[in-house]
């Protein structure tokens, strides 16, 4: 009997070291995996501190091939941190704009960041300085991108918070979200990170059952306007981000230049060795026509079947300024969305759970400094990824996405 309660009590024993230690030990090392990117590529960089100085070089690189080149600094809100704007101008006949923005997603911009430095560096002295100019946009959201998270300094996910008219715009458009907010957020720190997972798999499988994974899907891409608490809150009113990018674009799209091509830069959804080129809603080219028009395998169109329409884009913003003010401009306006996690079920369910737990971390902490590391560690393997392979792959697909539209759209590339 006494060797049989001496078992038992080995067993339980195990099994607490296991779930404290072994487990959370595992997912930590797990978490870390694809951390071998030695600093050999300059194009990515390690904050947000080291992006802006090498963003304000361009300024000298700019004017050795245009003559009026002008930078505009933007202090965001109380966070003393700047979105920067480098506005080349054609030195003779305004005909093509190009502009690139970054770091709308905060923790996005680094990646933005990286594809702004490769076009500066390999693809801007290939344009016509004479009949073509440049804007470049780096940080749309400071504070986000230094502090490594998707959102700004108000939790606000600013591409749900370009709406046209706040006025006619329902914050109650998004119910699902609603129904299912127990699931999404938490008032309590997080916890061991064994049984976490447990609890978490538990949670998604009973939602999953009573509400369908579609309705999960819908709640989130959309965006929601009543939990500033929530994920992917797009506010209640123009951010002092969107204030100032909103100004920027009716200059965009109020100036000389009659074609204008405007490539916003992402991370996180999509295929995670291959780019996504993701059009506008108002897009009437279908997925085939696209891809041979770009000469690009993976465009996303209205016909798609993984396309999906967000409120308060600000792409969608672009191209609701042509049709109020300037119908007669030609304006394409995309995202390019470099994807990090992969869109199978199950990368489905991880970044899911990330974009949870993140949230949830910053609102209420954590018990376990291992379970927090965790989190952080795969909130920025999903958006910043450190992997060699992959940041190759990025800037292939970047090369050549950017090649195909613009060759498409008018603006040649010389040899």
């Amino acid at each position: 009997m006494q060797t049989m309660w001496k078992k038992l009590l080995l067993l339980i024993i195990l099994f607490f070291v296991t779930i404290e230690w072994i487990v959370p030990g595992i997912l930590l090392q797990i978490s870390q995996t694809g951390n071998d990117s030695q600093s050999k590529d300059a194009h990515y960089v390690k904050t947000y501190e080291q992006s802006r100085h090498r963003f304000l070089s361009y300024e000298a690189e700019l004017k050795t091939h245009w003559k009026s080149v002008r930078h505009i600094s933007n202090t965001i809100g109380k966070t003393n941190l700047s979105t920067d704007v480098l506005w080349a101008d054609a030195n003779q006949k305004k005909k093509n704009l190009v502009i690139l923005t970054s770091g709308i997603h905060g923790i996005e911009g680094y990646v933005g960041s990286a594809m702004i430095d490769l076009f500066q560096k390999e693809l801007a002295s290939r344009l016509n300085p004479e009949t073509t100019g440049i804007v470049y946009v780096h940080a749309v959201n400071p504070w986000g991108m230094k502090n490594f998270r998707r959102y700004n300094e108000n939790n606000v996910d600013l591409n749900r918070n370009f709406i046209p008219d706040w006025n006619t715009f329902s914050l109650n458009s998004n119910r699902n979200y609603t129904e299912l907010r127990s699931f999404f957020d938490s008032s309590t720190p997080m916890g061991n990170s064994t049984l976490h997972e447990l609890g978490f798999l538990g949670s998604l499988a009973q939602v999953a059952a009573t509400s369908g994974t579609g309705k999960i899907e819908k709640a989130l891409l959309t965006g929601q306007y009543n939990d500033s608490k929530g994920v992917y809150y797009g506010g209640k009113k123009d951010e002092a981000s969107t204030v100032f990018m909103k100004n920027l674009y009716e200059q965009v799209v109020g100036s000389d230049y009659q074609n204008i091509v405007h490539i916003d830069l992402h991370t996180g959804y999509g295929p995670k060795y291959q780019m996504s080129i993701f059009a506008s809603s108002s897009e009437k080219m279908k997925q085939a026509e696209a891809e041979k028009a770009f000469n690009y395998p993976n465009v996303l169109m209205p016909d798609s079947k993984d396309f999906y329409v967000t409120s308060g884009d600000n792409t969608e913003y672009m191209y609701w300024l042509k049709k109020q003010q300037h119908v007669d401009k030609k304006i394409y306006s995309t995202t390019f969305e470099f994807g990090t996690m992969g869109n199978d079920t199950l990368s489905s369910i991880q970044s899911l759970k990330n974009t949870i737990d993140e949230n949830r971390i910053f609102w209420n902490g954590s018990t376990s400094s291992t379970t927090k590391k965790i989190v952080q560690n795969r909130y920025l393997q999903m958006f910043y990824p450190t992997e060699s392979k992959w940041r190759t792959k990025a800037e292939k697909d970047f090369r050549q996405a950017i090649k195909g539209i613009l060759e498409n759209r008018g603006v040649p590339l010389t040899n």
